[in-house]
């Protein structure tokens, strides 16, 4: 059921290959990076840093990423803490004089380059027939052959038609894969959902429990099929396991959200789960549940009028799973893997929505919401701490809620 080690090898390797740049020119005299003292390679974005600070920016900047100092706002940093702490790191780029507005988005630097690629393809003469083998997106990367009369031999024409470069074979499967695992993984069993507490519909205190009781019964049953969604996702079973666990406890509460998005009913403002019952903004907050209620509902309802589509969600699901967060082993690693899953959802964008309307990078901006919204899952979770409502050991355990 897992998809082939040859897939997994073919994104290992092209996330490592993408990442084989020309290195800068030799310095006659060392320069220190001004963020974090290691060797700078120029000027980037208005400061003198290394290529890791530069990278780190660039990735904090179009991401809108939101990041928490763990030891008192107040860290020294050097190569050893840009690590350990991103927010005052994002703190020393911009005091040292790195310019946010000098980051230009990665999705308009790629249509600018394969605009230019297009007009010099259609300015060379026979250029769709010579050139078809450079021409077709992933042939290099384990895609079909570009030869043998298939689609692949019209996917240079198009892009000398429309500018827009066609998604890969590899890429293809890719998404078939996801949206395979994702309506496998999407509903828990009938014989789950029988065994768990009916929702009651009284005012009572016992009632007001009970409700608690199964909402987080239904969490449970949500989150272990996320962890077997992500287990089967390709790239996953490459990363360390102590990675895999971190991902996992991180990223789970925000793909919650995602699929609460997608089983949204924009007519009675509910969620629908397995059970058919549509659950409310009024069921949330009886089950005592209901202090993020206001803000989900309305990531749902911005989701339903982006009119996403079942690829779609299984790309930001992929890209939610993998993304950056504290005490990865290798986080390079897994920022390789994101950005395949981001340039994948932004060919498929092109491909699938009509151009002008910026869609690529408003889905994308749904992340930064997906990030509150799981912030606001762990004060929620706090917040119940507090109210002597404890949370279920394996609720407790996936989101390091200390009982």
């Amino acid at each position: 059921m897992s998809p082939s080690s040859g897939v997994n090898g073919y994104y290992v390797d092209s996330f490592g290959d993408a990442k084989k740049k020309k290195g800068p020119a030799p310095r006659q005299q060392e320069e220190l990076c001004l963020v974090c003292g290691d060797r700078a390679s120029g000027y980037h974005y208005n400061a003198l840093t290394c290529e890791g600070c530069k990278g780190f920016f660039r990735r904090s900047i179009t991401k809108n990423a939101v990041y928490q100092c763990k030891y008192g706002n107040n860290c020294d940093i050097d190569m050893y803490m840009r690590r350990k702490c991103q927010e005052c790191r994002l703190k020393k780029c911009l005091s040292v004089g790195m310019r946010p507005e000098c980051v230009v988005p990665e999705y308009q630097c790629a249509i600018k380059r394969e605009s230019k690629k297009a007009q010099k393809d259609k300015d060379r003469p026979n250029s769709t027939t010579r050139d078809a083998g450079p021409l077709t997106p992933g042939s290099a990367g384990g895609g079909r052959e570009s030869g043998s009369g298939s689609d692949e031999e019209k996917k240079p024409i198009i892009v000398a038609m429309t500018g827009v470069k066609p998604l890969s074979a590899s890429q293809e499967d890719l998404i078939n894969k996801l949206v395979y695992y994702q309506q496998e993984f999407e509903s828990p069993s009938e014989e789950d959902m029988k065994k768990t507490t009916p929702f009651p519909l009284g005012d009572s205190e016992e009632d007001n429990q009970r409700r608690f009781q199964h909402i987080t019964e239904i969490t449970i049953l949500t989150v272990q099929l996320i962890v077997e969604f992500s287990k089967r996702v390709p790239g996953f079973d490459t990363l360390l396991r102590e990675d895999q666990i971190t991902l996992l406890k991180a990223c789970s509460s925000e793909v919650m959200m995602l699929r609460g998005a997608r089983k949204y009913d924009v007519k009675t403002d509910s969620i629908v789960f397995a059970n058919n019952q549509p659950y409310t903004r009024d069921n949330y907050r009886s089950a005592s549940v209901g202090d993020s209620a206001d803000a989900l509902f309305r990531f749902c309802r911005k989701m339903c009028q982006l009119r996403v589509d079942n690829a779609e969600y299984a790309l930001l699901t992929a890209i939610v799973i993998f993304s950056e967060r504290p005490c990865l082993v290798d986080p390079h690693k897994v920022e390789r893997i994101q950005e395949y899953y981001i340039e994948t959802l932004r060919m498929y964008s092109e491909n699938h929505r009509p151009p002008g309307k910026n869609y690529f990078a408003r889905l994308l901006s749904t992340l930064t919401e997906l990030r509150t919204l799981g912030n606001m899952n762990a004060e929620m979770c706090f917040s119940l701490k507090v109210q002597n409502k404890k949370l279920p050991p394996f609720l407790a355990e996936i989101w390091d809620i200390q009982q």
